[in-house]
């Protein structure tokens, strides 16, 4: 393991030293060291709740620390604002779009700087600022684009070009590599590549340990808000930066399952679905069964998780799912999809899934109340249901009356589990399951799952990341341009043989 002290150089361009801060009841943040190099890229890991959210805030000025000192190209910044941050070249490219989707791609990357005179827009100086900003990094985007019409990377690349616009000295980069898929990575690291050969510090923050040791040159490590592990990315490995990060080891090998299914019974069937970026899609998930569609992001791997549902009705073929007595019932929207004992856990659960206001306790009882078991729900009922259904989900809060949007994103994730396990669902659906959440938490996610599918579910994972896929799943289907393009058994799913499905004629 590397040192954790911290690391110093003369050619520094952003510092934090002894950054403390606190919130009510809890210490966010004690005596928190890093140096970003000029040139160079540092990563920060951690599990969901280390600090790494609360350091990049105050880093970029939308927070101040209570104790400690902020030095940018060696200039000491007392209580900084954003705006005083930003002048000073720190730039942040974060993890939600930052993005006018009305507005042309020449407008995004040059948002709050268009050039005027006169209180008028100088538009040919102006897409002539974008396009030298975009071909400096090589990044081929049309600048008179709507942005709406752009992919995921395509945005990003946008984002990018958009924070060195502004001469930056540092960008910030909260897991940029979130909705990308496996194939988009190359372009994004080869603008970090010719960021940091032109003197950019770059603060780079991911949950994907293979990606932190391709472009990082020095690693920290957090847990709890502390350093727990410093140094250059060489003398770190997987293994010691997730030992690091949870303060144990954590087996993160696949757990062979030798499950024997009835695949003659299935218990969800999609059949020739066609809908918006589905193409004729047919699977089945048998009881007892983990089945893990996947493939590149706009493969219509989301697409399938809704109309599987019941949240999105197909333009033909059909979707059914079988009651306990082996009929098939056709599905026709989500309510009916829940009347049968299908589960959907969506991929944004902050947006879509969950009550972020509420305490964990109403937030497990939704499923009891989606489902209709009782007409009649008692602040008594919804504790004695909730006290129940956390404890079989491994949902780790101080107690059930936890704000929800307090707690990890693994956590948070295990309360929609746990919220489906109240009506005993014989299908659950998971669209990207373990988005944005730490490895250990992603482990522990993946014996549940397990545990489900032991205990009688048909379960469907829809997830564009090939890693998770071979880890959880009995079989893997891949999809590509919404057609699937192959399949193969969850033993045989390494992220090669996937890709080499994906991109396959």
């Amino acid at each position: 393991m590397s040192s954790s002290a911290p690391l110093t150089d003369v050619t520094a361009a952003l510092e934090l030293q002894g950054i403390t801060k606190y919130f009510p009841g809890v210490i966010a943040l004690q005596d928190v060291s890093l140096t970003v190099r000029a040139g160079s890229v540092h990563a920060v890991c951690g599990e969901n709740g280390a600090g790494k959210s609360t350091l990049i805030k105050i880093a970029t000025g939308a927070q101040n620390a209570d104790e400690g000192v902020i030095r940018i190209g060696g200039e000491v910044l007392d209580r900084p604002n954003r705006r005083q941050v930003q002048a000073r070249g720190v730039r942040a490219i974060f993890q939600e779009r930052q993005i006018a989707p009305d507005l042309s791609v020449t407008e995004n990357v040059l948002l709050d700087c268009l050039p005027t005179r006169f209180a008028k827009v100088q538009w040919r100086v102006a897409k002539q600022s974008a396009a030298e900003r975009l071909a400096a990094l090589d990044i081929d985007i049309d600048i008179n684009a709507p942005v709406r019409s752009l992919s995921v990377a395509q945005l990003q690349m946008m984002e990018i070009a958009r924070a060195v616009s502004f001469d930056a000295r540092v960008v910030v980069m909260d897991e940029p590599t979130a909705s990308l898929s496996r194939h988009e990575l190359d372009p994004l690291f080869a603008v970090i590549d010719r960021l940091r050969a032109a003197g950019v510090a770059i603060l780079f923050i991911s949950h994907h340990l293979e990606e932190v040791f391709a472009v990082a040159d020095d690693v920290t490590v957090m847990r709890d808000g502390m350093v727990v592990g410093q140094g250059p990315a060489t003398g770190f490995t997987t293994a010691s930066v997730v030992q690091a990060m949870f303060g144990r080891p954590v087996d993160t090998a696949r757990v062979h399952r030798d499950v024997v299914v009835d695949s003659s019974k299935p218990l969800l069937t999609v059949t020739e679905v066609c809908s918006n970026r589905l193409d004729h899609v047919s699977i089945s998930v048998a009881a007892g069964e983990i089945v893990a569609v996947t493939g590149g992001v706009g493969a219509g791997v989301s697409q399938l998780a809704q109309v599987a549902a019941g949240g999105t009705s197909p333009f033909s073929g059909s979707v059914q799912v079988a009651d306990s007595s082996g009929v098939q019932h056709k599905v026709r929207g989500r309510r009916h999809a829940l009347s049968l004992g299908v589960a959907f856990l969506p991929a944004d659960r902050k947006r879509q899934g969950l009550l972020l206001d509420k305490s964990v306790a109403d937030n497990v009882a939704l499923g009891l109340q989606a489902a209709g078991t009782s007409p009649v729900f008692t602040p008594r009922s919804v504790r004695s249901a909730a006290s129940a259904l956390v404890p079989r989900a491994n949902v780790k809060a101080a107690n059930i009356d936890v704000v929800v949007g307090t707690l990890s994103g693994g956590n948070q994730q295990k309360v929609m589990i746990g919220r489906w396990m109240g009506v005993d669902s014989k299908v659950l659906i998971f669209d990207e399951p373990t988005a944005g959440i730490d490895i250990a938490s992603k482990f522990e996610i993946y014996a549940e799952l397990r545990r489900l599918a032991d205990a009688g579910a048909a379960v469907l994972i829809c997830s564009t990341d090939f890693q998770e896929v071979g880890q959880v799943a009995d079989r893997v289907v891949v999809m590509r341009s919404g057609r699937i393009v192959g399949e193969v058994s969850g033993r045989e799913a390494t992220e090669h043989q996937l890709l080499d499905l994906e991109m396959s004629l």
